[in-house]
């Protein structure tokens, strides 16, 4: 059997934990292993996205522990499609109503 790092072990550790918390929660328990396949093809060698991405997760599994969460929404960037918000015409400095 191959032997994990210590940053493995500490992702499966999460993944198993969020699985458990999640087995009676159908949405949550897919999004769960899509968000950790999703994120399976990070190069090892990409210690500050994956060290980041452990906290978050780790933030995440406590919010669902300690909280009555219903439901999730997701944001997602889509893909070539970068949008910027322009301020409303009251707020814009130097405007004069």
């Amino acid at each position: 059997m191959t032997k994990h790092s210590k940053v493995q072990q500490q992702v499966l550790s999460l993944y198993k934990q969020f699985l458990q918390v999640t087995k009676n929660q159908p949405s949550f328990h897919e999004y769960v292993k899509d968000e950790f396949r999703r994120n399976a093809a990070l190069a090892k060698t990409d210690v500050i996205k994956i060290e980041y991405l452990l906290r978050r997760g780790w933030r995440q599994l406590d919010m669902l522990k300690t909280s009555s969460v219903s439901s999730a929404g997701v944001f997602e960037k889509q893909a070539g499609k970068e949008e910027q918000l322009e301020p409303e015409p009251s707020s814009r400095a130097g405007t004069v109503s």
